[in-house]
C-alpha cells in the first residue's frame, strides 16, 4: 500500500466480500441503458429519414400541381384574350347599325324590297305610267309596257308592277 492509503492495485482495491454476480448486475444495467439510448437515437433517426422522404415527396407533388396551374393560367389568360377582342368586335356592330339608320337613313329591306335576279329570267315588265287624259283618250288599260326597275328604295310603290303583266319566267316560278 501506499502512503496515502490507497491500494496500488485495483484488484486488491474490490473487496472481496462482493459476488461476481452483483458485479455483471451493476455493469450490465449502465449497459441496458447505453442501448436503449441507441435505440432510441436510431429510431428518431429512422422517423426523420421517414418524414423527410414523405416532405420531399409532397413538395414534389405541389410542384406539378403549381405547373399544372401556370399552364391552365396562361390557357385561361389567351381565352380571355379573344373573349375581349371579341366582345369589342360585337359591341362595334350595334353602334354601326344605329349609325347607319340615324345619319345616313339606311334601313333593314322589307321582302317586298328584296328583288332576287336569276340569270337567264326574263325582264320584269310594268304598264306604262300614264295620266288620267291619256286613259281617257286611249281606254285601253290592259296595255303593257316592258320597264326595267332596278330602284328598290322606300319611295318605289310595290304596287308599281302590274298583277296582270306576266310573263313565262312568273308562270315557271310560281310552279316552283
Amino acid at each position: 500500500m501506499a502512503i496515502s492509503g490507497k491500494p496500488a492495485n485495483r484488484r486488491t482495491a474490490t473487496p472481496h466480500t462482493t459476488d461476481v454476480g452483483e458485479l455483471f448486475v451493476r455493469r450490465f444495467n449502465v449497459v441496458r441503458i447505453y442501448v436503449g439510448v441507441l435505440l432510441l437515437l436510431a429510431a428518431a433517426i429512422v422517423w426523420s429519414g421517414i418524414k423527410t422522404a414523405e416532405e420531399v415527396q409532397q413538395y414534389h407533388q405541389d410542384y406539378k400541381t403549381l405547373q399544372d396551374m401556370k399552364k391552365q393560367e396562361r390557357k385561361l389568360q389567351v381565352e380571355h384574350q379573344r373573349l375581349l377582342i371579341e366582345q369589342q368586335t360585337f359591341s362595334a356592330t350595334p353602334q354601326i347599325a344605329s349609325r347607319a339608320v340615324a345619319e345616313l337613313g339606311m334601313y333593314s329591306p322589307t321582302l317586298k324590297d328584296k328583288l332576287i335576279i336569276q340569270p337567264g329570267a326574263a325582264t320584269a315588265l310594268a304598264p306604262a305610267a300614264a295620266t288620267e287624259s291619256d286613259a281617257v283618250a286611249t281606254n285601253d288599260s290592259d296595255v303593257v309596257t316592258p320597264v326595267a326597275t332596278t330602284d328598290l328604295s322606300p319611295d318605289v310603290a310595290p304596287d308599281a308592277v302590274s298583277e296582270s303583266a306576266t310573263t313565262d319566267a312568273d308562270v315557271a316560278e310560281a310552279g316552283r
